[in-house]
């Protein structure tokens, strides 16, 4: 390898890195809902990036590739915990001292009724609804099929939705 192909890859790293640091690290932050967790998986999913990137791949496969990365580190990190110790962190408001100042255009209670999701099912919606991914680019991070991914989404927006209708979030009724 010559130095001009170092060159050109250090540099196209550094501006992959510059355009796609603050969505990854909003993304793994609003599932995670820990500052020190998504440090973590944020460092570790682009060690794993360089480790296996193709430089020729196009800069939306790139995304989509680190955000696979993320998505696989935030579901192996929610395995090994038990689950009684994420629930202690979601009730102990440790998601609400942790803020890296990403969407603070959302309300709180929207912040909160986002918190009490499944880590999986907040993974998915800020997947499709924040950063666009299509089904089959979901499917792939995940690990699951495109249909169930279909499936996930549908359930889940019906299930959100309610929630918001509960908290007092729903249109006003037109005589």
């Amino acid at each position: 390898m010559s130095r001009s192909d170092d060159w050109n890859k250090r540099n196209s790293f550094q501006e992959f890195y510059g355009w796609v640091s603050p969505t990854l690290r909003g993304y793994i932050f609003r599932v995670c809902g820990d500052a020190a967790l998504t440090d973590d998986i944020f460092q570790e999913s682009f060690l794993k990036y360089l480790r296996t990137v193709r430089w020729d791949m196009k800069e939306q496969q790139q995304k989509a590739f680190i955000f696979k990365i993320a998505s696989r580190l935030i579901i192996d990190n929610f395995r090994r915990i038990k689950p009684q110790s994420l629930d202690l962190v979601e009730k102990s408001g440790e998601y609400k001292s942790a803020s890296l100042g990403y969407g603070e255009h959302l309300e709180p209670d929207m912040k909160k009724i986002f918190t009490t999701l499944k880590p999986r099912d907040r993974s998915l919606l800020w997947l499709a609804y924040v950063e666009g991914y299509s089904h089959g680019e979901i499917a792939e991070m995940m690990g699951l099929s495109s249909k169930s991914i279909k499936v996930l989404l549908f359930r889940l927006r019906g299930a959100f939705a309610q929630m918001l209708r509960n908290k007092g979030y729903s249109p006003e009724e037109q005589p």
